[in-house]
């Protein structure tokens, strides 16, 4: 029976939320406020995001749940925290995050929406192709972590899925956070009322209607919450389309991480549990991961420990039925995921340097 196809949605994306999160909540709990860790635990909501483990013979050992590196989580990004379940929409936000065995770095690696990989069956085999984000919508977090399991040849630990509509409350929470921009771009699909008090150009809607459009400067901009939403989730109008968005999703990670410690949210007990209760009001996690025991593994982690990639792309293409898509270039995704495997990332990122997200497109 061929796949359902649903309707695309529309995406407010603050991957930054997760990981921010993760790193608010291993400082409470090295901190000695087991109190405010549990709160924490207690905020998440739970669903089945992983695949069936295999059938195992009577009396074999179940293995604990993962709280050590080498690790693989995987960030899904969503409307309203879906749980997973198929016939939810698309998700704009896929994000590999690998932990080392070390745990004293975090690799962010970026898999744009649109990425052209084989789809896993609903058993687990590899399918036909698709964008990567059908996915999510045919089977869910499961059917999505079994399509990256055996594109990569990895295994996914922890699967989250981020209500990304929270990252208005999270940015306001902060302050604001500040990006810098290299050159002016303008989002010809976001308007804004004549009395906006952000920057806009003239511009005219698909019905040709005299509107204003959003723009962002040049040089170094202040972000507020609903100025954050407009930056992440602009596409057209940027010079590499997907990818420049991905790369803005990781600025402002980056960017919020800096602002969180700058702003000491951290060592504040009353701050550090408004942020720790609203970013884990954004996610929902697999039934069985150890949210806390996670967070004081991840308790080192700081913006300067996070090193921002992008699944290497050859080009894109139309593919009847589909649509347009990224292919992925196979020789640069097979020595990724091989340095990935054998922990020789660094080694991977001396010939293909990170994405520098000390300021955006």
């Amino acid at each position: 029976m061929a796949e359902r196809r649903h309707p695309r949605r529309r995406r407010r994306l603050v991957l930054a939320a997760v990981l921010a999160v993760l790193v608010t909540g291993s400082v409470a709990g090295v901190a000695g406020m087991r109190t405010l860790s549990g709160r924490y635990e207690d905020a998440v909501d739970r669903a089945d995001l992983l695949p069936p483990a295999p059938a195992r013979s009577p009396g074999a050992r179940t293995e604990p749940p993962k709280v050590r590196g080498p690790m693989n989580l995987l960030l899904i990004g969503s409307d309203s925290r879906t749980r997973g379940e198929p016939g939810d929409g698309r998700s704009d936000v896929v994000i590999l995050v690998h932990i080392p065995a070390s745990t004293g770095k975090a690799y962010v690696i970026s898999i744009p929406r649109d990425t052209y990989v084989p789809i896993a069956t609903a058993d687990g085999g590899r399918g036909s192709g698709n964008k990567i984000n059908a996915a999510f919508a045919w089977g869910g977090a499961p059917r999505l972590v079994q399509t990256i399991n055996r594109f990569g040849g990895i295994t996914i630990d922890w699967p989250v899925i981020v209500d990304f509509a929270g990252i208005r409350r999270i940015t306001d929470l902060v302050g604001g956070v500040d990006v810098t921009i290299d050159k002016k771009s303008v989002d010809a699909y976001r308007f804004l009322p004549e009395d906006s008090p952000y920057p806009s150009a003239p511009c005219t809607d698909p019905q040709g209607r005299p509107r204003r459009c959003v723009v962002f400067p040049a040089g170094k901009v202040h972000l507020d919450g609903k100025l954050a939403e407009f930056y992440v989730r602009q596409r057209r109008g940027l010079p590499a389309d997907d990818l420049d968005r991905a790369r803005r999703h990781q600025q402002y990670l980056r960017a919020l991480a800096e602002k969180m410690a700058g702003r000491n949210l951290l060592t504040d007990p009353r701050k550090l549990d408004r942020l720790v209760r609203t970013a884990a009001g954004m996610l929902t996690v697999d039934r069985r991961m150890p949210v806390q025991r996670l967070a004081i593994t991840l308790r080192h982690l700081r913006a300067q420990d996070l090193i921002f990639v992008t699944l290497p792309i050859a080009e894109n293409r139309d593919v009847p039925g589909i649509g347009a898509v990224m292919v992925p270039d196979p020789a640069r995704c097979r020595e990724l995921f091989a340095a990935l495997r054998g922990g020789r990332l660094d080694e991977y990122l001396r010939e293909h340097p990170p994405n520098d997200v000390r300021h955006g497109r």
